[in-house]
């Protein structure tokens, strides 16, 4: 036995096709203006107050039946049905308004769900009503939405709503319908009842706006909180309060290229108009898109004339505002318009030929729908959704493109923008002035680019089936121009548009402007294989005149061959005889040198008895000891004398009772550094071949410097600070060793000046590098700064020292191919500057 079961509705429903499926503010409040259009009301009033919002109209309101059997019938639709009422000839307003506003049967709203709008916009709705019936009374509801969510396992049927009837009408209007809602979700503050006015402004099909005339659908909207601060907007559109007027381009008088197109049953109409200029008007079978019965497109070309006059008047800028709108049965279908949006994917288009296509922010228009095919043309029920992508919306967006926007890309790119001539002749011309004016002088005073309109007119005629009902033949007469710049195929345009239309007349000065073209062409082929003869003459003199040329050159080379062989012997002459005086010259030097050589020799004999009797001691206590291992063993003095103060001040810290291990650790550590520095010069000194064993190695010796000085530097950092200055390379191979010894007896002796800073610059000059040493010491005494010789003597000392240092220091770099000079007193501190010239 079969038996039957039964669908059960939850209460849950309620928020399924309210605020889950009304995802915005906006199209909730949009949806509640659709359904008092289509209630055949003339105007609607939005108030907002202190948590609440009241949607008001005139429209034909309900009776008790209407509420019980269409508003509270969940996703019915009258209208969707066909059983919508219709109004009688006894009603406040005409039926012509409801003609003219929209074709017969045509509604805003089709699915019986924008009634939940309310529930996306606040917990409480009072629906007060009064149908335009003869005695008829107003009927109140309440609904509170919360009731539907407290148990999803009630069934939405056995949610009650409170009714009641009165005679007292609520309402300021004969007739129509008042929505209070409260307990709002969101707030709406000054700005966002700015956007949703901009938004209401394009909800209206302008395009029915226009044709309604006095009769239009006005929306108002009030907000009393707002009105002083309505008083500072210098734009109408910025205020809040008052009327929302449709945003209607034409009105704005703004002068650009526009196209339009009206797509029938039966036939497709385009006419392009260009800054005031009609260009062509055709008309065309329908063959291609039998689902479209009345679409309408209609796009403006914004140049940047257009642009500023758009901003200028509307207070804001194109792009901002918006592109492509597509409008269904009079109402805005939502995301299409929206700044960046792409539903019509005209932005990816054009990133694929940025000059041959226009986009969404070159472009400002409509696309108009009127429909009763709700399974072809529907709206997503989400409603910002767009068009569900059905057979018959990609036959609307394929017309779009191929009868509208393409034709009027054509115009803009090849006529406008010159693409359709050589970039030689585009710039030559500058097509880029086209662009900024707002009439088409341009055009018609250009030759070149009327040629690229007959090409784009002759293309539209040649199509079978294709009818000219208007054209303008001034623009494309070019029979009395300067026809010599034109292209040849520009006739057999011309003449195939004369042909298309019938005009006779216009085909007969075409073939006599055609016949005197040929004769300039042919004049034109005379004239230049005349002047090819020419050029061929005179290119035949000028290769004799060359030949000539090259003939005489030669000749001039060989007199000057001559001349210089001449000139040379004379000099060979003379130079043998300024030998000869310069051999009788030197002789007489060399007689000269040996007188001197003896003087000299008496004077040198008399220095060195005056030197040996100077460092008499220092030669004989040390005559058994080389050179180098004199040097080292005054390294090892320094490094004594070092050891000896740190383990003064090391006992000297121990006595005051320091108990610091960190500050104690770090004396040892350099009384440390030093002896080992002491044991490695030493085990040198002990070697017979030490001098051999000094390393040469390949260094960056600035790099060395720097690097050597920051570890003296941490040695000696509660004696002395050093401060270097590196700004040079220089690659060399030399024995660090004697580098080493070089700065250790330098800042040895800047020590004994009572120094206690030190800056060291490096730098290169030329091929030499400069090391420059100063210190803030006492300086070198005055009778020996004068004397650079002497200063660098064995036994010369400048810190009552042994007298070592500095002569140590002048070897050492001469052993490393370089010098040691005095610079002075006071250069850069106070004290002595050396520079080391290495080179």
């Amino acid at each position: 036995m079969v038996d039957h079961l039964e669908f059960k509705i939850s209460s849950g429903l309620k928020s399924i096709i309210g605020r889950d499926l009304i995802t915005d503010d906006f199209i909730a409040v949009f949806e509640l203006v659709k359904n008092a259009y289509d209630a055949h009301a003339t105007c609607v009033e939005i108030t907002f107050g202190t948590d609440k919002i009241i949607i008001k109209d005139n429209g034909k309101g309900m009776s008790l039946s209407d509420i019980k059997d269409k508003w509270l019938f969940v996703a019915y639709s009258a209208k969707k049905e066909n059983e919508e009422d219709s109004l009688d000839e006894s009603g406040s307003y005409s039926e012509d308004y409801i003609n003219k506003i929209r074709p017969k049967n045509y509604y805003a709203g089709a699915k019986g769900i924008g009634r939940f709008s309310c529930d996306r916009l606040g917990k409480k709705l009072t629906l007060i009503t009064k149908s335009r019936a003869t005695n008829s009374k107003v009927e109140i509801i309440d609904v509170k939405w919360k009731d539907f969510e407290e148990d999803v396992k009630k069934e939405f049927v056995k949610i009650p709503v409170s009714h009641k009837t009165s005679s007292i009408s609520g309402l300021t209007m004969m007739h129509g319908t008042r929505l209070k809602i409260s307990g709002l979700y969101s707030d709406w503050s000054r700005k966002k009842l700015q956007k949703l006015k901009y938004s209401l402004e394009k909800l209206i099909n302008p395009f029915d706006a226009l044709e309604a005339n006095d009769s239009e659908f006005n929306i108002t909207i009030v907000c009393d909180r707002e009105k002083e601060s309505d008083r500072e907007e210098d734009f109408e559109r910025d205020k809040v309060n008052g009327s929302v007027n449709n945003f209607i381009f034409e009105t704005l008088n703004i002068k650009t290229t526009q196209i339009k197109t009206q797509v029938s049953e039966e036939a497709i109409e385009t006419e392009l108009i260009d800054r005031g200029s009609l260009i062509y008007k055709i008309r065309e079978p329908n063959a291609k898109y039998n689902l479209l019965k009345d679409a309408r497109f209609h796009l403006f070309f914004l140049n940047k004339a257009a642009k500023n006059n758009f901003t200028r008047q509307m207070g804001i800028q194109p792009i901002q505002f918006g592109s492509v709108f597509l409008f269904k049965n009079g109402f805005r279908v939502y995301p299409f318009g929206n700044p960046e949006d792409d539903s019509l994917g005209m932005d990816s288009r054009k990133q694929q030929g940025f000059a041959r296509f226009l986009g969404t922010r070159d472009l400002l228009g409509r696309i108009e729908l009127f429909s009763d095919d709700s399974e072809e043309f529907r709206e997503v029920s989400s409603r910002d959704g767009g068009l569900v992508e059905t057979k018959g919306y990609g036959q609307l967006v394929e017309s779009f493109y191929d009868t509208c926007l393409k034709r009027l890309e054509r115009y803009v790119v090849d006529v406008q923008w010159g693409q359709g001539l050589p970039k030689e002749v585009r710039d030559k011309l500058g097509f880029k002035e086209d662009t900024e004016k707002e009439d088409i002088s341009f055009i018609e005073k250009t030759v070149e680019s009327r040629g690229v309109l007959i090409n784009t007119v002759k293309k539209l005629v040649d199509r079978e089936n294709v009818e000219v009902i208007d054209y303008n033949r001034d623009l494309i007469d070019i029979t009395h121009e300067k026809i010599e710049k034109l292209r040849p195929n520009t006739f057999k345009d011309l003449l195939a548009i004369a042909e298309k239309t019938g005009d006779y007349s216009f085909k007969k000065e075409i073939l006599d402007a055609d016949k005197k073209y040929q004769k300039l062409l042919d004049e034109k082929t005379t004239a230049e294989k005349k002047a090819q003869e020419e050029l061929e003459k005179r290119q035949r003199a000028e290769d004799e005149a060359k030949k000539a040329g090259e003939a005489k050159r030669i000749e001039e080379e060989r007199r000057k061959k001559a001349e210089e062989a001449r000139r040379k012997a004379e000099l060979e002459a003379k130079e043998k005889e300024l030998q000869r005086r310069e051999a009788e010259l030197k002789r007489k030097e060399a007689e000269q040198k040996a007188k001197n050589a003896e003087k000299a020799k008496h004077a040198v004999e008399a220095s060195l008895k005056s030197e040996k009797e100077k460092n008499k001691y220092l030669n004989a206590t040390r005559k058994t000891l080389s050179d180098d291992a004199e040097e080292l063993i005054h390294s090892i003095k320094l490094s004594a004398t070092e050891i000896d103060a740190c383990l003064d001040a090391l006992n000297r810290k121990i006595k005051e009772g320091l108990k610091d291990d960190e500050i104690l650790l770090e004396e040892i550590g350099l009384i440390r550094f030093q002896v080992d520095k002491v044991l490695k010069v030493s085990s040198l000194v002990t070697k017979a071949n030490f001098k051999s064993d000094q390393e040469v190695q390949k260094v960056n010796l600035p790099d060395y410097v720097e690097e050597y000085f920051s570890t003296y530097s941490y040695a000696y950092k509660d004696k002395i600070k050093i401060q270097v200055n590196n700004d040079a390379e220089f690659r060399t191979k030399l024995s660090l060793l004697d580098v080493s010894l070089i700065l250790d007896n330098l800042i040895s002796n800047s020590q004994k000046a009572g120094a206690i800073n030190i800056i060291i610059d490096m730098l290169n000059s030329g091929k030499c590098f400069l090391l420059d040493f100063h210190d803030d010491g006492k300086g070198v005494p005055e009778e020996l700064a004068s004397n650079n010789e002497s200063l660098f003597s064995l036994g010369t000392t400048t810190t009552d020292g042994s007298g070592i240092g500095l002569y140590t220091i002048k070897n050492k770099m001469k052993s490393l191919r370089g010098e040691v000079q005095f610079l002075g007193n006071g250069k850069k501190l106070k004290g002595a500057s050396f520079r080391l010239v290495f080179k």
